[in-house]
This record gives C-alpha cells, sequence and structure tokens, in this order.
C-alpha cells in the first residue's frame, strides 16, 4: 500500500487557483446538459481528488441547525481518524461499494462532475497485501506478485513488477483507508491551506475537511478531471460508539457548483474473501511493463526515435507513422494501447495541424490539440497527452486518442 506521507502529500493543497476566462461560462453550460458523457479522455495521471451536490450542501446545513458543529480542535479531529485507522489495520480485510461520476473504461483518477455515477466495488485482504478494484468497464488487482490493470470488453491490459499503485491513479486513496485516514490527522495537525469542522449526533460523528485544488491551471483543461485537482469538501461519518469509518463522501466545488462526486454507500469490516478474488481474467492481451518487459522492448524496438525531440515534433512523427502503419514506430509511441483498436482509427489518418503544447494540473506530461483528416475524409479533433518520463525518456502518447 502506498505510505501515509505520499498520501499526505496528495491531499496537501500546492497553489491557488485562478480561473481563466470562459471558465465559468463552460461550466454552467456543463451543469444544464447534466448527466451528458463528456468525450473520453484516458491518461494516467498521478494522483487527484473531488466534492458536494447542492442538495447534500442544504442536508449538511440541516444537520448543522439540529447537530453541534464547531471548528474541531486539533486533538480531536486526530483521535478520530487515528482510532479509524487504528481498527481498519487490525482487521484481516474490508470491502467497500464506491460510486464515481466517471466513465467505466476511463482510468481510475478520471472524473466529470456531471456525468452519472459508475459504481466500484474495492476488496483488500490485509493478511496478504491483495486488492481488487472492479468498476466494470476497467479493473486493477495486485496478486501477490504482480499489479494488472485490463480493460474487460476490448480484452486489453497492462502488467506492472510488484505492487504499483501508479496504475490506480486516485483510487490509491480510497483503496489504503488507514493510510487516508492518519494522512487526514496530519492534515489537521499542518493545517495547510486546508479546514476541518465537526458536527455530532446521537450516534454519528461527521468530520468535514475543506481543500483547495493542486496543480497549475493556467490552461485550465484539466480542472476538475480528478479528485485532487478539485476543490473539494471531503465528508467522514464515524461511528460514536465504535470509531469505526461509517462512509465517506467527497464533493466538488466548481465556481459556485457543487456536485458529489465520489460515494462510499457501503463498507464491510473482517469479510470473507473468495480465494479466488485475485485472478486476472482470460484471453487478454497484455502490455508487459515489468522490469523485464520494458527492458526487451528498450532493445528490440526504435525508441531513440522519440528521444531528444520536442513533444510537437514526437506527434508530428507519430501521426505520419499512422498515415502508413508504421507498426515499429508506432510500438514505441503507442506502446500503452492496443495497435489492432488504434488501428481501426488512425490508419491512413493525416495531421492537418497541431497547436503548440500545454501543460494542465497535476499532469506529469503535455498536452497537444490535434486537426486530423482521417482516411475517409472526415474531421477528427483530438487533445494528445504525451509524456517522456519513462527510463528512456522517450515521448509516448499516453491518452486522449
Amino acid at each position: 500500500m502506498k505510505t501515509t506521507d505520499n498520501i499526505e502529500k496528495m491531499l496537501t493543497p500546492q497553489c491557488e487557483f485562478k480561473a481563466s476566462a470562459g471558465l465559468k461560462d463552460r461550466i454552467l453550460e456543463a451543469a444544464a446538459q447534466e448527466e451528458i458523457k463528456p468525450s473520453a479522455r484516458t491518461r494516467f495521471v498521478y494522483m487527484k481528488y473531488i466534492a458536494t451536490s447542492i442538495a447534500a450542501a442544504i442536508a449538511l446545513v440541516a444537520i448543522i441547525f439540529v447537530g453541534k458543529s464547531s471548528v474541531t480542535p486539533i486533538y480531536a479531529a486526530d483521535k478520530i481518524f487515528a482510532d479509524a485507522a487504528e481498527i481498519l489495520n487490525n482487521i484481516n480485510s474490508y470491502t467497500a461499494t464506491i460510486k464515481v461520476r466517471t466513465d467505466p473504461h476511463e482510468n481510475f483518477s478520471y472524473v466529470n462532475p456531471f456525468g452519472r455515477f459508475v459504481e466500484h466495488t474495492i476488496t483488500v485482504q490485509h493478511s496478504t497485501g491483495k486488492w481488487l478494484i472492479d468498476k466494470g468497464g476497467r479493473k486493477a488487482i495486485y496478486d501477490g506478485n504482480y499489479t494488472w490493470q485490463w480493460l474487460p470488453d476490448s480484452q486489453f491490459g497492462w502488467k506492472y513488477d510488484m505492487e504499483n499503485l501508479n496504475v490506480i491513479d486516485d483510487f490509491a486513496l480510497l483503496l489504503d483507508l488507514p493510510s487516508l485516514m492518519m494522512a487526514e490527522e496530519n492534515i489537521a495537525l499542518a493545517s495547510n491551506g486546508a479546514s476541518i469542522r465537526k458536527i455530532e449526533s446521537d450516534d454519528v460523528v461527521t468530520l468535514i475537511v475543506t481543500s483547495p485544488a493542486q496543480g497549475d491551471f493556467t490552461n485550465d483543461y484539466s480542472r476538475n478531471t480528478s479528485i485532487l485537482e478539485s476543490d473539494t469538501i471531503r465528508e467522514y461519518e464515524f461511528s460514536k460508539e465504535g470509531g469505526e469509518l461509517l462512509s465517506l463522501k467527497i464533493s466538488a466545488k466548481i465556481i459556485g457548483i457543487s456536485r458529489v462526486i465520489v460515494e462510499m454507500t457501503d463498507i464491510q469490516y473482517a469479510p470473507v474473501i473468495k480465494p479466488d478474488s485475485f485472478i486476472v481474467d482470460e484471453n487478454i492481451e497484455w502490455i508487459d511493463n515489468t522490469e523485464a518487459g520494458l527492458t526487451a522492448a528498450y532493445e528490440t524496438l526504435p525508441f531513440e526515435q522519440f528521444i531528444d525531440i520536442t513533444a510537437e515534433e514526437a506527434v508530428i512523427k507519430m501521426f505520419e507513422a499512422a498515415s502508413v502503419w508504421n507498426e515499429g514506430l508506432l510500438k514505441v509511441v503507442l506502446r500503452n494501447m492496443s495497435l489492432r483498436q488504434m488501428e481501426k482509427t488512425y490508419k491512413g489518418c493525416q495531421l492537418l495541424e497541431h497547436e503548440p503544447s500545454f501543460k494542465s494540473g497535476l499532469y506529469n506530461g503535455v498536452f497537444i490539440k490535434c486537426k486530423l483528416q482521417m482516411a475517409d475524409g472526415s474531421i477528427k479533433k483530438v487533445v494528445v497527452a504525451m509524456r517522456n518520463d519513462n527510463s528512456a525518456k522517450a515521448w509516448v502518447a499516453d491518452g486522449g486518442l
């Protein structure tokens, strides 16, 4: 599991967000088209977070008037989070059902505040260290030896050495609940840009953590696409008698509009886990991202073609290769994608124009807006995510296609 220090770093505010011109209009337009799915953007982003609906806000006001509300002293928040972490650490396993506004096939970090809820199930077995996340269109498992992530519908996936939580992005926060509790405790102690409130009823204690978005939003393309890249309100409910975590809710505040984007609706303590729970699907085409797999790829594929060039030059070279379907080059730049799926759409395409690359949010790469003419003559606009933070320092397409 991810350490408490890493999760705390993910949750701790890093910078102030200033909205760019036109963002509010686009947000309001999206709100008017509630439940409409945006164009899909698959990319591996390193850690984020999200927050509350108007109905939840109204309910919260009601609770404040009927319950006892206060700004929580550090020691009070500290003990509540710490007690919940201890309970989770002292059980053999837990399962939870979590609803996220997203797409079933998108990466685990992606959130669309105005999309539909997609049910996720998580299973954690402390005694073996194994875990499972299933959102229907995408699954991830750590089986004690390797981390596997795949798309059941496409029968395509990725294999990684040991436990690799980067592949599940923000869900590392929700998967490792004990570390999440301890990270929130430390944030309460530091009070670094975040605030915390406590509400008590007869049976439940609620802690509400409010935190600003993280990342560089000079360009707001990634704004509100993940938990950490959103202004969030994180609500935790604990049993007043036993101290265990009962539920959690994360809301995103988007220029006056508040939406629940993550909600844990059920958590089971110490359930019996079936032995076959951590077995990957059969007949999956795997990309081998283990150390051995990457070493073999670097030795046999022309990675040098995408080293020491700009991201824009890499995109031009990528679409030139796609126009004639040069698999030697495409196996490098499209390494983490299914070539058989990409070929159906992009074989024979021509890059008509592209804009300069830009950064947004926490993404450890750049985005490039491109205009393509497809093989059938139609025009397609895409925003390609490119990154070169691999050990070869080669540019690879990370999403947008």
